[in-house]
């Protein structure tokens, strides 16, 4: 036997007796280690729908935290949204989500997940990047100058022509711009934006499966028992 494998054999013995006599009872993960395993899947871009157009959330960078009081992760999500319509960008935005989730152990997989995820908030930035047209701007992108001097001026009967419908709900969605409220039109999107962001939190890929060549993991997965949020860490509780 290696001086390698004798110095790993006696720290597992060590730490075995630890545990046994409860000396050893959880080992932590910081908040700079939960960001480290997290920024390998950003930056991500995703599509969200948008009647008769063309829409994508991009998730770009995020800021980890954990409450010292809390018993959840924070996570602060900065993202861009672009929305065009009959090719045409109509609408580009900053967003920051904030996302709450809990870390759980699965002891038959030997590996961490996230639940209980939720969106608790999300907002625009105040910056140059949002781009919102008027009533009279929107008409003139979407519709060509000839075509514009002989429709009343009305959303409906513009976008009737254009396209050939009078599918209300592609209607409704471009008259959700006439009220000259950005955030109108992210509230609009919100659910979606909410569900993709969850969805995303408990994908199969952002599972984290302990490593046996670790030793504090390969411990873990021998004895450990929970791995909870407690005093500002990811606890692997014994």
């Amino acid at each position: 036997m290696g001086a390698q494998s004798i110095k790993t054999s006696l720290r597992l013995f060590t730490a075995k007796c630890l545990i046994r006599f409860r000396r050893l009872t959880y080992v932590d993960y910081t908040v700079a280690e939960i960001s480290e395993l997290i920024a390998p899947h950003l930056p991500v871009t995703l599509p969200i729908s948008v009647p008769r157009g063309d829409g994508q959330v991009s998730l770009t960078k995020i800021n980890i935290s954990m409450p010292f009081d809390a018993d959840y992760i924070q996570a602060e999500v900065l993202g861009n949204i672009h929305i065009s319509y009959l090719a045409n960008p109509i609408y580009r935005a900053h967003v920051v989500l904030v996302v709450q989730a809990k870390p759980e152990y699965d002891n038959q997989s030997k590996s961490v997940r996230l639940v209980d995820i939720k969106v608790t908030d999300i907002h625009m930035l105040n910056d140059e990047y949002s781009i919102l047209k008027d009533t009279s701007n929107l008409l003139n992108l979407l519709v060509p100058s000839p075509v514009a001097s002989i429709v009343s001026g009305t959303m409906k009967t513009a976008f009737n022509l254009m396209t050939g419908t009078t599918t209300s709900e592609a209607t409704h969605y471009l008259e959700v711009y006439l009220s000259g409220s950005k955030q109108k039109v992210l509230d609009y999107h919100k659910p979606q934006i909410e569900k993709i962001i969850v969805d995303l939190a408990a994908a199969e890929d952002m599972q984290y499966s302990l490593d046996k060549h670790d030793f504090e993991e390969g411990l873990f997965m021998q004895y450990g028992k929970k791995v909870v949020v407690e005093q500002g860490n990811v606890r692997f509780k014994f």
